[in-house]
C-alpha cells in the first residue's frame, strides 16, 4: 500500500482567481448593460459659446451639416424646405419651439434665411445650440 504524508498544504492564493473572476464578470455587465446616450443622427462640429439657460427637450432638433443641407425628421432636405415639413408637424403636436444644432463651418447665410423662414410659419422660440467654452 502507498503511504501518503498527510494531506499537502493547499496554496492561499488559488482563492482569490474565482473573486478576480466575478469582478471581471461584473464590470462586463456594467459597461454593457450601462445606459448609452443616443448617437446623434448627422455629425456636427458645434461652434464655442457661452452658457445659457437649458431648455427642456420638447423642442424639435434641426440639424445644419456643414454642406448647407438640414437633418430633420430622418431626412436630408435642403435648408428652403425644412419650415414646410415644420408647419405641417407644429399644426398635429401643438408645440412651436425648435432647436438648431448647425455645424461652425455652415454657411451663416443658410443659417440666418432658415432661422427666418421658420420664424414666418410661427415658430414660438428658436434656439442656437453651442458647446460650452
Amino acid at each position: 500500500m502507498i503511504d501518503f504524508q498527510g494531506q499537502q498544504k493547499r496554496r492561499t492564493y488559488e482563492a482569490v482567481v474565482p473573486l478576480i473572476n466575478v469582478v471581471f464578470l461584473l464590470l462586463i455587465f456594467f459597461l454593457l448593460a450601462g445606459t448609452m446616450q443616443q448617437a446623434e443622427p448627422v455629425d456636427v462640429t458645434l461652434p464655442v459659446g457661452e452658457l445659457d439657460e437649458i431648455k427642456p427637450p420638447e423642442a424639435v432638433t434641426i440639424y445644419v451639416a456643414d454642406d448647407g443641407f438640414v437633418y430633420i425628421f430622418d431626412q436630408i432636405i435642403e435648408a428652403r424646405f425644412a419650415p414646410f415639413m415644420l408647419r405641417s408637424f407644429f399644426l398635429k403636436e401643438g408645440h412651436r419651439s425648435v432647436q438648431v444644432k448647425a455645424d461652425q463651418n455652415a454657411d451663416a447665410e443658410t443659417i440666418i434665411e432658415l432661422m427666418a423662414q421658420m420664424r414666418e410659419i410661427d415658430v414660438e422660440e428658436i434656439s442656437l445650440i453651442t458647446e460650452r467654452k
